[in-house]
């Protein structure tokens, strides 16, 4: 596969993964996908072809080795993506980057509802479950108002791991990477060297903040609990902190 590595850069709407883009891209033998946005969503295409197709098609102009990386979030909630990539580039480094699951609703709704996707309340979408009028038919490539099961991690993160390898995989927190925690593990996870990014606000999706009843804070918590539980026994990681966020 010429002198190049993969990473792939998955992880639900709202998770922080154009942060994380933004950080990769500072390492200078890291080359990610440009533009950013939109996303190559590469394999969810039915044009998918050879590798050499894929390396012209998501990366035309690209230095003559080191890393390629992409970020598509799209990725994460369509399973055949993972077949597709084990096809394709089976040695891939996969960086798979969460959210605290109530946090990434919120503000998953908060960006549907800014960009006009979204007309109902807090209250109507998490407490009364109303349902969507739909009827404008939203394009878009996933679901954008999947709010509660993008948030359960594990079912996704099981499917790329099993395809994948666990060794090929690295769980990355949104909250540690606002406070630029935990970046030297990526660069020894990718076999590189140490370099100190800077945190760019051109790199951030801000969405507008919206107060919320502590009705709605529980409700999102008690839903997220046992699986927030099960997510870091799988992972042996310490999420406790998510259960009072």
């Amino acid at each position: 596969m010429d002198n190049y590595q993969h990473l792939v850069v998955i992880g639900a709407q709202r998770s922080g993964s154009t942060l994380l883009y933004g950080l990769l891209d500072q390492h200078p033998d890291i080359f990610m996908s440009k533009p950013v946005r939109p996303e190559p969503k590469y394999f969810m295409s039915n044009e998918k072809g050879s590798y050499h197709h894929y390396l012209d098609t998501v990366f035309p102009e690209r230095p003559t080795s080191g890393y390629l990386g992409e970020k598509s979030t799209s990725y994460y909630e369509i399973p055949e993506v993972a077949e597709a990539i084990r096809e394709t580039i089976p040695n891939a480094k996969l960086i798979f980057i969460m959210r605290n699951p109530v946090q990434r609703a919120l503000s998953n709704y908060r960006f549907s509802k800014q960009n006009g996707l979204e007309n109902r309340s807090l209250k109507d979408v998490f407490i009364d479950e109303v349902e969507l009028d739909n009827s404008k038919g939203y394009k878009t490539s996933v679901n954008p108002f999947d709010y509660l099961g993008r948030g359960e991690y594990l079912r996704y993160i099981k499917i790329y791991i099993e395809l994948l390898g666990r060794d090929n995989f690295m769980p990355v927190f949104f909250e540690d990477l606002q406070l630029k925690r935990g970046v030297e593990k990526i660069w020894s996870f990718l076999n590189l060297p140490l370099v100190e990014p800077i945190l760019d606000e051109s790199y951030r999706n801000h969405s507008k903040s919206e107060e919320v009843d502590t009705v709605v804070l529980d409700k999102l918590q008690s839903h997220f609990r046992q699986q927030n539980r099960d997510l870091a026994d799988y992972l042996e990681l310490d999420l406790d902190p998510w259960d009072n966020n």
